[in-house]
């Protein structure tokens, strides 16, 4: 596993005179020659004090170094010194710490303090996860150039092999409920247990073909089973073997070898890091990634039943679901499955009726060996998963940084999905980020929270848009609007009962332009405070709600052209409108159509004006159902409140 040592303040040369750990502390923090230290195991490039915890449920986990952890650090050759972490910082230990004595320097550091390099020693039993982290040698030697700030970085370098074993099954020699007690690795090393699994860190070795590799003490009489032939283990790499015990009998279903400081354990029945991209059918199904435009599939790779990873190709069908295991995809391509909203990628399944749950994090795309890291800013996953009818769940979209059309019809007429990703965090949108992302999901039930404050052009454009199963829309707290920014966002949601809070006060163009249009059980309008409109900003924006009985005031004074066009068209059952805009505003193309069809259902009408003056403008726009000499319709003219 990729860990890393941040070792603030470590590593010294004798420096007399210093008798308490306060001395020491005072002589390193004020000497600028101090050399400050921090190191890292393998490649890693994570920050903050981490160690080693080999059997960390996370890689954060596995990365943490523990309080009174040591190391020892020697300098062009003098005598080593040893450094332990208080919980804060490495305090140097026996009144030394090492100088910048000359521009480039020879270190050798070791972990634990007690490791003095060279072939180590091997721990005969792990009883424990502390004997584990113990035995987690590690070292590094090689000459460096102080870089004008005194730091040095140390690249530890891992001298064990981790062994990992993972019981998946019995054959039907052994009743069911038994457990494997034991494992014994080449003949000596008694593995740690945990559950199902054991775990050992080995002294490297080569192979031996002829040995007993495994030793299993299976049963309430401990019976003894074996598998020979130990294999060639080097350090820094981890060996997962997968066993099915049977009687006087091992056989070995899954064997992956890692570098261990990807960190990554695989061959397991699951994975214990990365949440790659997994595929969960109901039955037999096929996978398919089809292209479009110039786009070519890069960086992707598949595993059915966590089974050995292959390159995604083009239109190569992939059996799994059912008997045939989960589908996991992964990536190294922070471009994401397209190159534009024109060039991109999609994947499909066949039998439709075949449903499949889709998990994980949609980073892991991007780089999975450091997706919770990994830049999203230029990543598009446009089309995705357009049309896959048998979709059932979306993954993770864990990103704060978007690209222009990063999620555009990412989830198109994928008609069985039931549930989106519980939350879009991401506060700056991009343009058409979000546009038609979950359009014609007719079995969409609920919208994902959104975080949005800034939004742009189109960017949540007919994103819900025929998702006819959605009754509560996500709140919108957005106070910065741009151009189409919700064109459509809920257009035919017939089952849509409520809208959220529209809390912006200054309006762009076209910015609710058809919003609700279509939602026939919307029962309930927002408020909208705008005192300032702009071009078709409110059109069609209540269109054809036909369940919606009272309009929200419309206190905005200065209007613009098609503002209010078609605004509550089809409202067949609206009985109550207020427009408070004076008369020098009102012309026929901002009020075009506006009631068209509105409160024709409704047993009484009321259409509250500013004036007089201003109904008298206004007459011309009005249908004859909402003029005053109309049955059960009432104009009146705005009291302002005292």
């Amino acid at each position: 596993m990729k860990k890393i040592f941040g070792l603030m303040g470590i590593v010294g040369l004798l420096f007399a005179g210093c008798s308490s750990e306060d001395d020491i502390l005072s002589a390193y923090h004020n000497d600028p020659d101090a050399v400050h230290i921090t190191a890292e195991v393998g490649k890693a490039s994570a920050d903050g004090f981490t160690r080693s915890n080999p059997l960390g449920a996370t890689e954060e986990d596995q990365k943490k170094f523990n309080k009174d952890d040591e190391i020892s650090v020697t300098a062009d050759g003098q005598e080593a010194v040893t450094y332990k972490f208080n919980g804060t910082e490495w305090v140097p230990q026996d009144s030394k710490f090492l100088k910048w004595e000359s521009e480039t320097m020879n270190f050798t550091a070791n972990y634990p303090a007690t490791y003095t390099g060279g072939t180590p020693t091997q721990t005969l039993e792990y009883k424990t996860e502390a004997d584990l982290v113990a035995a987690d040698y590690m070292s590094y030697t090689g000459d460096v150039k102080n870089p004008g700030d005194n730091t040095l970085k140390l690249n530890m370098e891992r001298q064990m092999a981790r062994v990992v074993v993972e019981i998946v099954g019995f054959n039907n020699q052994y009743a069911s409920g038994t457990e494997v007690n034991s494992v014994t690795i080449n003949g000596t090393v008694k593995a740690l247990k945990q559950g199902n699994m054991f775990y050992a860190l080995m002294v490297p070795c080569s192979a031996q073909n002829d040995k007993e590799f495994l030793s299993l003490e299976v049963g309430t009489g401990n019976t003894k089973e074996t598998l020979k032939g130990i294999p060639e283990l080097v350090a820094g790499k981890s060996y997962t073997y997968q066993l099915t015990v049977g009687k006087n009998k091992v056989e070995v279903s899954g064997i992956t070898v890692a570098n261990w400081t990807t960190g990554e354990i695989t061959g397991g029945k699951a994975e214990l890091y990365a949440p790659y991209l997994t595929f969960t059918a109901t039955g037999a199904k096929t996978f398919k990634m089809t292209t479009t435009g110039g786009y070519k599939i890069s960086g992707l790779q598949y595993s059915v039943n966590n089974g050995k990873w292959e390159d995604v190709v083009a239109d190569k069908p992939v059996a799994f679901g059912g008997t045939n295991g989960t589908l996991r995809l992964r990536g190294t391509n922070t471009n994401g499955t397209a190159s534009n909203w024109a060039d991109y990628s999609t994947i499909t399944f066949n039998k439709d009726n075949v449903k499949v749950e889709c998990t994980g994090d949609i980073r892991t795309l991007l780089d999975w060996r450091n997706y919770e890291n990994v830049a999203t800013d230029q990543a598009l996953f446009c089309n995705l998963f357009e049309g896959c009818a048998a979709l059932t769940s979306a993954p993770e979209l864990p990103a704060t940084e978007l690209a222009e059309t990063c999620y555009q019809n990412m989830f198109t007429n994928c008609t069985s999905l039931t549930s989106a990703p519980e939350l879009l965090p991401a506060k700056n949108l991009k343009a058409y980020c979000y546009s038609y992302m979950f359009s014609g999901c007719k079995n969409l039930k609920s919208a994902p929270k959104m975080s949005a404050e800034t939004l742009a052009q189109r960017c949540c454009e007919y994103m819900f848009y025929n998702c006819t199963s959605l009754k509560s829309a996500p709140e919108l707290s957005a106070t910065e609007l741009a151009e189409y920014c919700y064109t459509g966002m809920f257009g035919d949601c017939f089952s849509l009962e409520s809208a959220p809070k529209l809390p912006a006060t200054e309006l762009e163009v076209q910015c609710y332009l058809n919003m609700f249009f279509g939602c026939k059980n919307l029962k309930s309008a927002p408020e909208l405070s705008a005192t300032e409109l702009e071009e078709y900003c409110y059109s069609g924006m209540f269109g054809n709600c036909t369940s919606l009985e009272s309009a929200p005031a419309l206190p905005a004074k200065k209007l613009a052209k098609n503002c209010y066009e078609s605004m509550f068209y089809g409202c067949s059952n609206l009985s109550t409108v207020t427009m408070l805009a004076p008369s020098d505003q009102i012309s026929e193309n901002r009020f075009s159509a506006w009631l068209a069809g509105a409160g024709t259902d409704a047993t009484s009408r009321t259409l509250t004006l500013a004036d007089d003056v201003a109904y008298n403008a206004l007459v011309s726009s009005l249908p004859d159902n909402w003029k005053k000499d109309a049955p059960n319709t009432t104009v009146v003219y705005y009291t302002p409140k005292p």
